[in-house]
């Protein structure tokens, strides 16, 4: 049991990671496809995602286990409705203030979140293996 906690952080930020890298590529997508306006919003769109899950990885992972389960649950609880207000905020602002365009901003989260999806099954499976 050694090293779960640890593993848990890696494969977190892993998670992270291809997230952002999805967000990347949907923003090269986006703007070969449509130009710069949507690789900007398409960029935003996926910065959403990787902003509030990263947001989520440094509330669980950052104290590290300390309070023991019970407070670490609690984190959990907060940080994810706290990333869902996060990711509702961020959209406000990127459509309202930012004026993204909706299309490319909606697919690239999508693809983002299917990363995520993706990645935390494919990082389950390996550890069934």
């Amino acid at each position: 049991m050694a090293g779960t906690f640890a593993e848990a952080r890696r494969a977190t930020l892993l998670i992270v990671g291809t997230q952002l890298a999805v967000a990347a590529l949907a923003a090269l997508v986006a703007g070969v496809l449509a130009g710069r306006h949507a690789a900007w919003s398409a960029g935003i769109g996926g910065l959403i995602n990787v902003l509030a899950s990263l947001y989520l990885a440094v509330k669980l992972f950052g104290r590290g286990l300390a309070g023991g389960p019970s407070q670490w649950f609690g984190r959990f609880l907060t940080g994810e409705a706290l990333k869902f207000i996060i990711t509702v905020g961020l959209f406000i602002v990127a459509i309202v203030v930012l004026k993204a365009a909706f299309l490319p901003l909606i697919l690239a989260y999508i693809a983002t979140y299917v990363a995520y999806w993706i990645e935390l099954v494919r990082i389950g499976l390996g550890r069934a293996a």
